[in-house]
Formats: C-alpha cells, sequence, structure tokens
C-alpha cells in the first residue's frame, strides 16, 4: 500500500474543513478534540511513570533478594573490629595476662632487689603484620642486667605462679615457668611465652637448666669461702663444679663472688648463725653479721639484709655454724618469714641433730634441702675420699646427694684425686635446685630428701 494513497486522518479533515465566516475552526477543534487529547496524553504519561517506577522497584527489590544473608539465628551484638583474630594459642587471654603482669610486678623487685630491667612488647612470631598491637594481649620482654641471680626470679615467680588459683577452662590455659634451651626464663600459658626474662651474658649459665639431671647426681659445696682466691681459683680448676659458700663480709667476698659468677659457679651466703657453747663453756663467735635466736624480727631483719645485699649473686644460704640458730624452730621460722616470696634456697648445713631450717623454709614455701655428707670432719685425704664415696652412696639410693667440705689441703687433694667409680654425676647445684622446685611446687609436693 502506497502512503500516498491512504485516506487522510478525520482530524485532519475537521483541521482543514472549510470554516465559516467568523468562526475559527482550528480553535473549535482544538476546543472539541482538547479534553480528548489531554485524557490521552495524562493516561499515557501516568502509564509511563508507573511502569518505570514498577521497573525500579524490580530492580531494587532483586538486589535486596540477591544480597542479604539468610537468617542465622537471634540478633547478636556486634564485636568490635580489632583485625585479624589471633589464634588461641598465640596469647593468653586478657585476664590472665592482667595477672600474671601482677604477679611479676611483686616478685621481680623482691627477687632481685640489685638488678634493673627494661619491659618491651614483643608480638608473636606467628602473628599477622597486620594485626593491631594489643597491649593486654601482647607478650612481655624483660631485658634485666645489674648485679642478679637469675635463678631466684625463676624460683620466686615458680612458687607465685603454682601458688595461684587459675582458671580450669582449658582456653584459659595454666601458666608455667620454665627455663628454654638459649637460657631464658619464660612464663608459658598453652604452650606459648606471655613473660620472658633475658639475662644478656649470663645465658652459658643458665641454658643447662631447660633439662632435668641425670641421676643420680651429686653437688659439691665449699664453705667458709672468701678469704683466699687462690683456693677458690683452685676450686674451679677442678673438671666438675663446685658451690662457693661465702662469708657475707669476709675480706675477699666480693672478689671471691665475681669469680664464680666468671667462671660460671653457682655461689652461695654462708650466713653466720649462733653455736651452741662449747664443752668448756667458750661460745664461738659465728663472726659479723651473725643471726642470734634472741633477735626479735626488726633486728633480725636489718641483720639479714645486710648479709644478703654483701652477695647479690648468690642462689642461696646455708648456715655457718649455727648449732644454737637451727635448733630453735621459733628463730627458724622468723628468718624464712623474712626469706618468703624471695626465691632463695636454703641449705640446711646440719651442724647439730635434730636440725630445724630446712623444715622451716619448706613451711615457708621456700626450696631446701639438707646437706647429706660433711667430706672433711677428719682432714686427712683418704678420710675425704671415702666420705665422697659416701655421698655417692647416698646419691645412688635416693637419687641426689649434698655434699659439703672446706677449702683445707687434704680436702682439694681428694677432690682432685676422686675417681667417681660410682658413675654418680657431679652437677652444678642449680640444676639440682630447679629439679627440686619442679617436684616440691608440684601437688603433692616432694621434698629432696628427709630430716
Amino acid at each position: 500500500m502506497r502512503q500516498h494513497d491512504s485516506p487522510a486522518p478525520r482530524n485532519a479533515r475537521i483541521c482543514r474543513g472549510a470554516a465559516r465566516p467568523g468562526q475559527q475552526p482550528v480553535r473549535r477543534a482544538a476546543h472539541r478534540l482538547g479534553p480528548a487529547l489531554s485524557a490521552t496524553g495524562l493516561a499515557a504519561s501516568t502509564r509511563l511513570l508507573l511502569g518505570g517506577l514498577a521497573w525500579l522497584t524490580g530492580c531494587f527489590l532483586l538486589v535486596w533478594i540477591f544480597f542479604t544473608p539468610p537468617p542465622s539465628g537471634p540478633p547478636q551484638d556486634a564485636a568490635p573490629f580489632l583485625g585479624p583474630a589471633p589464634l588461641p594459642t598465640t596469647v593468653p587471654r586478657a585476664d590472665t595476662m592482667g595477672r600474671l603482669d601482677a604477679l611479676v610486678a611483686q616478685t621481680l623487685p623482691l627477687a632481685l632487689p640489685r638488678a634493673r630491667w627494661q619491659r618491651t612488647l614483643v608480638p608473636p612470631k606467628d602473628a599477622p603484620a597486620d594485626l593491631p598491637l594489643r597491649e593486654d594481649i601482647t607478650p612481655r620482654r624483660y631485658t634485666v642486667t645489674g648485679p642478679c641471680a637469675p635463678l631466684r626470679l625463676g624460683l620466686a615467680l615458680l612458687a607465685a605462679v603454682r601458688a595461684t588459683a587459675w582458671p580450669a577452662s582449658p582456653a584459659a590455659g595454666v601458666p608455667d615457668v620454665v627455663w628454654s634451651r638459649a637460657g631464658v626464663l619464660e612464663i608459658r600459658v598453652n604452650g606459648r611465652a606471655s613473660h620472658s626474662f633475658h639475662f644478656p651474658g649470663r645465658e652459658g649459665v643458665l641454658m643447662d637448666l631447660a633439662q632435668p639431671p641425670a641421676l643420680p647426681a651429686m653437688a659439691v659445696v665449699m664453705d667458709d669461702m672468701g678469704q683466699s682466691l687462690e683456693a677458690a681459683q683452685a676450686l674451679a680448676a677442678l673438671p666438675f663444679p663446685v658451690t662457693l659458700a661465702i662469708w657475707p663480709h669476709a675480706p675477699l667476698a666480693a672478689e671471691t663472688a665475681r669469680l664464680a659468677e666468671e667462671r660460671r659457679m653457682d655461689s652461695l651466703v654462708h650466713l653466720p648463725m649462733e653455736a651452741l657453747p662449747r664443752p668448756d663453756g667458750r661460745r664461738p663467735d659465728p663472726g659479723r653479721g651473725a643471726l642470734l635466736t634472741h633477735m626479735d624480727a626488726h633486728h633480725l631483719s636489718l641483720t639479714l639484709e645486710e648479709d644478703l645485699q654483701s652477695l647479690p649473686t648468690a642462689i642461696g644460704l646455708n648456715n655457718h655454724m649455727g648449732s644454737a640458730f637451727t635448733g630453735n624452730a621459733d628463730a627458724c621460722r622468723r628468718l624464712c618469714a623474712l626469706l618468703a616470696g624471695r626465691g632463695y634456697l636454703v641449705l640446711d648445713s646440719v651442724t647439730r641433730p635434730q636440725a630445724r631450717l630446712a623444715a622451716a623454709a619448706r613451711e615457708a614455701g621456700l626450696i631446701a634441702v639438707a646437706r647429706d655428707v660433711f667430706l672433711d670432719t677428719r682432714r686427712e685425704t683418704r678420710a675425704v675420699l671415702q666420705a665422697l664415696d659416701a655421698a655417692a652412696r647416698t646419691a645412688r639410693r635416693q637419687g641426689w646427694a649434698v655434699a659439703i667440705g672446706h677449702p683445707y689441703g687434704a680436702t682439694l687433694a681428694a677432690l682432685r684425686a676422686w675417681p667417681d667409680a660410682g658413675g654418680v654425676a657431679l652437677v652444678p647445684l642449680r640444676r639440682l635446685v630447679w629439679h627440686w622446685a619442679r617436684q616440691h611446687y608440684a601437688h603433692p609436693p616432694i621434698h629432696p630428701n628427709k630430716e
């Protein structure tokens, strides 16, 4: 069909119709058709608008349905965003860390009063790089310098941690105190270090604490040290370790303690204590700084502090003389109450029958042991060798032994010549002490030896 052959629309014919005089056909046509055109235009616009709105609504509905996750239970409060969550075994809970911080703050100055330390925060090695550093859960590193005995801090922390009630939840973890193979003291929670204590320059002395000693084992302690450096050097030259018990106010006490530290030897404060009268009625003089049975707590504390401060690197103490003091249970309790929480080993030299010092120390929560054998009651080389054999037999029977001698010529000769045919290991006293501590603070405690 051709377009020019199609009939014209009616409206067009009307619009082109002849106009009468005085009339306006176009205006009339518009008037006649205006309402129809207006209604038709309005309905189309409305339909277009409604269609657009319907289309937009449908799009929004589809987007909402697509991106909205299905409900997963009742609504919960949203936790604050703290970055990637750490693994439960990476760091302890904040409340556990806070309690450990309080224990460290209390124990460190008591156990190491002459030391200096600096604390830093060290994120775990496996923590994500973008993990925000939260002080309440980030492991702490302490660098400890100055004159001190690191073992005392270990003993004091172990006692404090084991005496504290911790949550029973496995997720919370129960803290423990251990030595690493690198000679670092660590508080561990869930197998990870929450607090580490580094002692620069002392790692070689401390790394052997990571493993228990091979038993049977024996430690040798030499009393009355601090008067001769030659005697200390001779003992340091022995092929096995010896512990030096140093008089706190001896003329060469500081030099002897320094030599012991340089040669990786343990030292004790050889604490003067009141002795019983001799058969002739004379009372031996234990020397300056002696602890006396009649001292009240105040005077006992003043005397004790002066003695201990003179030898800050000592791991413990034993009694010089003291047959009167160690036989007095009340005096021993007063002394041990002053030592509580400070990490000192208490070695009862047993200078009398029924000595009370070791028992009082255990009651106060300290690590204590009574010596097993005196080596040189008879100052003869052969007698000392026999005493060493007796100490070895004791070690084989109970697992360990502590023998005490003096820097006599006969004793030194016997120590050089002793063959140790029984196969008993001669170990540093510190290794036995830490071994005893792990047992003592177990449940129930296991004591090193009997009275």
